[in-house]
């Protein structure tokens, strides 16, 4: 079983590869010790609450420091996604580009969605939590342990599968 679990946990894209990379090198092995706010704070980005839309941005006072702003009326597991995904514009996009493309923009947007997937939910984590949970449970099992919305979760177990189906190991829906 845990050879299984390697081959599917390997990264296929750069972005997974560079994003694993990111969370081996701060010890992080659990999901308990995902915190985006410790993550933040240590490439200087401070996290501010806000009554508006989430987005990121330069910090007014210090330089070379930014401010991720989240929106204070979403639900916590919400928050962590937005904060995952302002991170990731932090660190693959450089500057504010309002004169991009609209192709580039989804594209840009794409991006930062896959990083705060494969920050929240890490496939190398999510195979050895899944052994002996029931697949009708395990979206709802994975969400609490994530602590990130169902939608996100349920997402990331159908990928999880399709991974498992993609190298040959037998997924029975």
């Amino acid at each position: 079983m845990e050879s299984i679990l390697k081959k599917i946990s390997e990264p296929q894209t750069w972005l997974e590869d560079r994003v694993y990379l990111l969370l081996q090198h701060h010890g992080i092995r659990t999901p308990e010790q995902i915190d985006l706010h410790q993550l933040c704070s240590t490439y200087r980005i401070e996290i501010q609450m806000i009554n508006g839309r989430s987005r990121t941005h330069a910090h007014p006072i210090y330089p070379n420091r930014s401010i991720i702003a989240i929106d204070e009326r979403l639900e916590a597991a919400e928050q962590r996604v937005k904060i995952a995904h302002e991170w990731g514009h932090l660190l693959l996009h450089e500057g504010i580009q309002p004169q991009n493309t609209e192709w580039m923009i989804e594209w840009q947007e794409a991006q930062a969605n896959h990083f705060a997937e494969h920050v929240l939910m890490p496939f190398y984590m999510v195979g050895p939590l899944l052994i002996g949970v029931p697949r009708y449970d395990a979206h709802h099992y994975l969400a609490q342990l994530f602590h990130v919305p169902l939608p996100l979760a349920k997402q990331r177990y159908d990928r999880f599968l399709a991974r498992m189906h993609d190298k040959g190991f037998p997924v029975y829906m």
